[in-house]
């Protein structure tokens, strides 16, 4: 008797397909449901396979010909993180509805990145130049690096990049995938890579410029794609499985995924192979969820233990009174890339915009700087600053 293991999940977002066992899905509450066009009747004509099938969502539920196959059921440990938008017309409204009080400080801080910065936004869904899009993975690449690099920690996106740079550009002309980018001027901050499925947007690897992370760069691309799905009659916004604030924070449904295992209810050696399969399933999850404790005590040690290459001390925003003699750098080029998120946290706080900061250098030895706008100043020493650090 064959085994046949499936993810659910990554046939639905990332092949667009539902399992050919299935011969229809149904939706969350009175949605309905959809048939599946690829459906095969082989299948349940010789059921001669035991399938395993895991991280199943619950509101995109496979049916199965019960006359034919017999189900166990395993509740799995990790938990999925979805934004039904159904009755929401906005991203405003979602918000004001999940975060009620709170909700005014998610759109200041949208409100301020706009003001500090030329903000735009594209979302590449249908059709992609080769050259842009090789330069926007790039620059998703370098973001992700710097990312994990601040939280002492390994991007498992990273470790398939050559599979993903070979997929996304034709899925993305497919309309199967979008790259949903935020600039400044011209230069990308925040830069995420999704996965779509029946009007479902799945948020698959996202990043951003961590010198900008004054403004809260993971809401604000939330916040906007949220504003896209509903404007292109998105039903939902997937983040997948991880337990992580953020997610139970702005999800209104949290859920448990499933996992099945299927087999022909006539066969007796499908029937052991099943039992051993499901033994071994649950024994799998009986695990998961000790090592998932010990795994998040040894992610929250790492981060105590990380400590910065560079360290700054800032004097409190004053009054913009300076001596005009010293000199002024480009806090943008390569030599003095360490100071642009100095920079950036000080528009952030004293509401500057990016096209009125200058920076001085009073002193080169013991790298002291001050971030000069329209009205106020700031004052910066660091320590073991080299130049070329970014």
């Amino acid at each position: 008797m064959k085994k046949v293991h499936i993810d659910y999940f990554f046939e639905l977002f990332e092949k667009g397909s539902i399992p050919k066992i299935f011969h229809k899905i149904e939706y969350y509450e009175r949605e309905g449901s959809s048939a599946n066009p690829d459906y095969d009747n082989e299948l349940i004509k010789n059921p001669d396979k035991v399938y395993s099938i895991f991280f199943i969502i619950d509101y995109l539920k496979p049916v199965l010909d019960k006359s034919l196959f017999n189900v166990k059921k395993i509740s799995q440990f990790f938990k999925g993180y979805a934004i039904f938008l159904d009755g929401f017309a906005s991203a405003d409204a979602y918000i004001k509805y999940r975060f009620r009080s709170n909700a005014k400080g998610i759109r200041r801080r949208v409100k301020r990145l706009e003001s500090c910065f030329q903000i735009t936004e594209k979302t590449y869904y249908g059709a992609i130049e080769k050259e842009e899009y090789q330069d926007l993975m790039n620059s998703l690449k370098k973001m992700l690096i710097r990312r994990f690099e601040q939280r002492n920690d390994v991007s498992q996106s990273l470790l398939r990049w050559d599979h993903y740079m070979d997929m996304y550009f034709s899925l993305i002309n497919e309309k199967k995938a979008s790259l949903f980018v935020v600039f400044d001027r011209d230069i990308p901050i925040i830069i995420s890579l999704n996965h779509h499925f029946r009007q479902r947007l799945f948020s698959a690897i996202s990043s951003y410029d961590i010198d900008y992370s004054k403004f809260s760069l993971g809401s604000v691309e939330i916040y906007k794609k949220l504003d896209w799905c509903i404007a292109n009659d998105h039903k939902s916004y997937e983040m997948g499985m991880g337990d992580l604030t953020y997610k139970r924070e702005w999800c209104n449904h949290i859920y448990n995924f499933e996992q099945q295992i299927i087999y022909p209810k006539k066969s007796v050696s499908a029937t052991i192979s099943a039992n051993i399969e499901y033994i071994k399933a649950s024994f799998k999850e009986f695990i998961f969820k000790i090592a998932y404790v010990r795994y998040k005590k040894y992610k929250a040690k790492r981060k105590e233990s990380y400590t910065p290459d560079l360290h700054c001390e800032a004097s409190p925003i004053e009054e913009a009174k300076y001596d005009q003699k010293y000199p002024v750098i480009d806090y943008e080029s390569k030599d003095y890339a360490f100071l642009r998120g100095s920079v950036f946290d000080f528009l952030y706080t004293s509401i500057e915009k990016v096209s009125d900061v200058n920076v001085v250098e009073i002193s080169k030895e013991r790298k002291t700087y001050l971030i000069v706008g329209k009205t106020k100043m700031q004052k910066m020493v660091f320590e073991n600053a080299k130049k070329g650090d970014t």
